[in-house]
């Protein structure tokens, strides 16, 4: 019995029928877009293309809640950048980073800098010491306070005297007439202390900041890129600019050299590379699709309306996403732009069956119409299946997918046969591609199911060899292979500075300044327990340098403690009688004039890279432990507080990325039983067994391949996989209701076309496996094997005559 059309199909269907509505509907989507991307454009503001490369990764499953505030903490510190300028001689290296330094400061760079210093001159730590003194009473470091808490005060005094008349003194001692017991110097010390505990090898050297390392003097400038500087795609980068700078630097200054470190580097040098090698394979195998045009169709009118149709599909598909997201990362635009294959797949089939015939468009459009459709279908539900994903780029990517597909769609059902009015008449070149060739040719039902058997036996016997390859897994590392240059640098830059830094940090959170800076010292207590038990070596907390109001008062209480000898204290020094007066009114005056994170007394730059700020109606911090080889107490920390979460950022992202491969994978088979029930109303259940086998076995093909490759089952191969499972159903399709138009025999020009279609398909998509990107490559493995395995899936499943 024949399956009814569902009503959505049947009216799209009169709607085609009829002499000019289809230019109507077509106009009316087109237009109407469009329209409304101008109107929110209007009110809404213009919406923007996202080149952030932060974006790209999704935020870990476990920091949910903050994340917000790590997406600020990794915008902040991945604009940071680490230029070293490396000689034997001193002179010359500072020499050269100064020339640098210029060069980067000049009126044109203003632009791609936030900051950028190379002098730590003496205001820079004059304003650090007047800083530690103006708060003097709220900055004294656990043990003074604990000193004078147990009254044990003439023990500082004395250790005071003993600063003042020995041989060294940190602090200036123009101050002493009003800090008697140096307590700025003793903040001082133990911040140097902490510095020194950090292990790292950067010291300050004839007002710039220098290591020596194996021999080599190394001097550093430091900056912040601004956000127009880091874009991924932006002609401001900063990135070749700076390289520009030290090239020309480097050539004036022979046996010196430069190491550069940051995210931005890593980032340019990757997204350049990736953003190169698509643009000459999409242009290599673009052309390839164009040639085969012309070699088959002999015209260039085909080629130029299919590539018209695929163009407006990618314009109509930007404009859906931006006017649904209102801001698109160009990740999704760039992987978007391979849906030009699929794009020029429906044209194929028109023009195919139009040189195969004398009929006029409509004629060939009613020919093709229930095959395209149902490859409409499938391809839109694999895609749609994306948006269920819970990660932005995804739900991005697949509402691009979608409006590209239905723009080509409409463009062949409603444009192409306006295009093809009268009758044409089969010539030579017809008839020699559609007759007589190896499309003609029927494989005998027992080959076809002997060579399949065979297919699924070779696939299940490397799946059991490779099986302990066959894991879900996502590694950052994987994913970037460092340029030789940049691994040097980062090698001689982590040796040379010793900083200690593992990328591992906490993120605090609060719901106000003081419970954050509190959490924070809660937090402090635990890392110096590890500390003492040589777990870490130190660490950086914004509460190092402003204590949570709580602590500050306890600090002001405490130095109170001091002011009964302040008098015999001023008498020792050789003061008047009345000096201790004056100090007993300053502190006074000092009650209640406390510290905050983003207070102006702070000198700048400080706290900069551990204070995150308000974010999402909370407020968050960082604390980075140094020197810690092993997570696992962190971890362990971490859960024994509620607002503290630890972040191993390649680690939690992976983690993260496995997640995200699973949910794709659940997606997937959710989208096999969708295209299962669709296809059960067009055909009989045998059939829809027989189309829906098709993605269980290509997964099963593709399985092999990866494992042979030693690809593991990651976020791009499943998305890759997810692909596949739309376009391959597309074959079986086209075979299958060409075979229904001729009671059992597929026509030579549907073969053609399917043939075709796998062709551009697989050199549109395929030639991404030839980059040196990984992310691209294992997409593009996946789907060209998958692909390869639908077409002969298709050809080996189809009924056929007498089945």
């Amino acid at each position: 019995m024949k399956k009814r059309f569902f009503p959505l199909i049947k009216i799209v269907l009169r709607v085609l029928r009829a002499k000019h509505r289809p230019f109507i509907l077509w106009l009316v989507v087109h237009g109407g877009l469009a329209l409304a991307l101008g109107l929110s454009s209007l009110f809404l503001g213009p919406p923007r293309i996202n080149a952030n490369l932060f974006d790209i990764l999704p935020a870990a499953g476990g920091l949910k809640t903050v994340a917000g505030a790590d997406a600020v903490l990794s915008e902040k510190n991945g604009r940071q950048i680490i230029i070293l300028a490396g000689s034997a001689d001193f002179r010359q290296a500072k020499a050269a980073a100064a020339e640098l330094y210029t060069a980067l400061e000049s009126q044109d760079a203003g632009v791609y800098f936030e900051t950028l210093s190379l002098w730590a001159d003496e205001a820079l730590v004059s304003a650090f010491s007047q800083y530690l003194y103006d708060y003097r009473f709220m900055l004294l470091n656990q043990a003074d306070r604990e000193l004078l808490e147990n009254g044990r005060a003439g023990e500082l005094a004395s250790a005071a005297l003993a600063s003042v008349y020995g041989a060294f003194s940190l602090a200036p001692l123009d101050n002493l007439e009003s800090d008697p017991f140096l307590l700025a110097e003793r903040t001082m010390r133990k911040t140097l202390a902490s510095a020194l505990a950090a292990g790292g090898s950067i010291s300050l050297k004839d007002d710039v900041l220098a290591a020596h390392y194996e021999g080599v003097w190394y001097v550093m400038l430091r900056g912040s890129l601004s956000p127009a500087g880091t874009a991924l795609t932006s002609k401001k980068s900063a990135v070749p600019f700076i390289y520009g700078q030290i090239e020309k630097t480097a050539a004036a200054n022979p046996g010196l050299r430069f190491y550069c470190s940051g995210v931005p580097f890593h980032s340019y040098a990757s997204s350049s590379s990736a953003q190169r090698e698509i643009s000459l394979i999409s242009s290599v195998s673009l052309a390839l699709v164009l040639l085969l045009f012309l070699w088959v169709f002999r015209s260039p009118v085909p080629a130029l309306a299919s590539f018209s149709a695929a163009g407006l599909s990618i314009l109509t598909a930007l404009a859906a996403s931006l006017l649904f997201f209102r801001e698109m990362h160009v990740l999704t635009l760039v992987f978007g732009t391979t849906l030009i294959g699929t794009c020029v797949d429906y044209s194929l089939h028109y023009f195919v069956h139009r040189m195969g015939t004398a009929a006029d468009g409509g004629a060939v459009r009613s020919r093709i119409f229930r095959g395209v459709t149902m490859s409409f279908i499938s391809t839109a539900i694999c895609f749609l299946a994306l948006f269920f994903a819970p990660f932005l780029i995804l739900k991005q990517f697949a509402v691009f997918s979608v409006a590209g597909l239905s723009s080509s769609f409409l463009s062949v059902m409603c444009i192409f046969p306006l295009l093809h009015k009268q009758k044409t008449r089969p010539g030579r070149r017809t008839r020699r591609l559609f007759s007589g060739n190896i499309f003609s040719v029927t494989i005998p039902p027992a080959l076809r199911y002997s060579l399949l058997a065979a297919a699924v036996l070779v696939c299940a016997v490397l799946i059991i060899i490779n099986r302990d390859r066959i894991k879900i897994e996502n590694r950052l590392s994987d994913l970037y292979a460092m340029p030789e240059p940049l691994l040097e640098s980062e090698r001689i830059i982590s040796r040379a500075l010793n900083v200690g830094s593992a990328g591992w940090y906490f993120i605090i959170a609060g719901d106000s300044v003081e419970e954050v800076l509190e959490n924070e010292e809660k937090l402090r207590e635990d890392l110096d327990g590890e500390t003492a038990r040589g777990t870490l070596a130190s660490y950086m907390a914004a509460s190092l340098f402003v204590p949570s109001r709580k602590t500050q008062l306890a600090s002001y209480g405490a130095a109170g403690k001091l002011l009964p000898l302040a008098g015999r204290q001023f008498e020792r020094l050789g003061f008047p009688p009345d000096a201790g007066e004056a100090y007993r009114r300053e502190y006074a005056a000092a009650d209640g004039q406390y510290l905050f994170p983003e207070s102006a007394a702070l000198p700048a730059g400080v706290i900069a890279n551990l204070w995150i700020g308000k974010a999402g109606g909370r407020y968050y911090s960082c604390v980075i432990p140094l020197h810690a080889t092993d997570e696992t107490p962190f971890r362990t920390i971490a859960r024994e507080h509620p607002n503290v979460f630890f972040v191993n950022k390649a680690r939690d992202t992976g983690t993260e990325l496995d997640r995200l491969t699973r949910i794709m994978l659940i997606l997937l088979f959710a989208a096999l039983a969708v295209i299962a029930a669709v296809v059960s109303r067009f055909h009989s259940w045998k059939l829809t067994l027989r189309i829906s086998a098709v993605p269980l076995l290509l997964a099963l093909i593709v399985l092999a391949v990866l494992s042979c490759l030693n690809i593991p089952l990651g976020f791009f191969s499943m998305a890759g996989l997810l692909l596949v499972f739309g376009l391959g159903l597309d074959y079986m399709f086209y075979i299958t209701e060409s075979e229904k138009r001729r009671n059992g025999t597929a026509a030579p020009a549907a073969m053609v076309s399917i043939f075709l279609s796998f062709a551009t398909s697989a050199l549109s998509f395929g030639a991404l496996a030839l980059s040196s990107f990984v992310p691209v490559h294992i997409f593009g493995v996946s789907v060209f094997a998958g692909l390869c395995a639908a077409y002969t899936l298709a050809m080996l499943l189809a009924v056929g005559k007498g089945e």
